[in-house]
């Protein structure tokens, strides 16, 4: 009997590591069928995922996209669109990428129907953060006009976070 549950246990590990990861998809409507592959890879301190949530907002549209057990995220986005990139896990301070894909066809790319963009988001425990949280988006990345390269711009600026009101007993 103890034999059966090990193979058992063995065969559904076997099963969930070998599912295939999804990218989130574009939403649809799409027009010109480019897109832009953001693969990305978040690192926290206890190294813990699941309790981690990324919300994409492609142009008033949330969706959610997974993050797997290592921490990495694939998302495919339209081209001519702008998205934010929502990071959030208890304890940790949220953090907010936008990306604008417009020009992503400029320059040598005018005939690439997909582009691939890496990088990686680091989220900081609040405890270490002194009370404060992030401005704004803490990253921009976009795709200069006339030549297509991307464009990060990277943003630390921070504000004191709102404080949790007074319970009254």
């Amino acid at each position: 009997m103890k034999n059966l549950h090990t193979y058992l246990l063995t065969a559904s590990s076997a099963l969930l590591l070998a599912a295939p990861s999804h990218a989130l998809a574009p939403p649809v409507g799409d027009m010109n069928g480019t897109t832009v592959t953001l693969t990305g890879w978040l690192h926290v301190d206890d190294a813990f995922m699941a309790d981690v949530t990324l919300e994409v907002d492609v142009n008033g549209e949330v969706r959610t996209a997974s993050v797997s057990n290592s921490g990495r995220f694939t998302i495919d986005l339209p081209a001519e669109t702008s998205a934010t990139l929502r990071f959030a896990k208890p304890g940790h301070v949220t953090k907010t990428v936008s990306v604008d894909t417009r020009h992503i066809n400029d320059g040598d790319f005018a005939g690439s129907r997909r582009r691939q963009v890496k990088l990686a988001v680091i989220m900081e425990q609040e405890r270490f953060m002194a009370g404060l949280t992030y401005a704004g988006p803490v990253g921009n990345l976009g795709f200069e006009p006339g030549g297509g390269c991307v464009a990060v711009h990277h943003t630390r600026s921070v504000t004191p976070a709102k404080r949790r009101t007074t319970m009254e007993f």
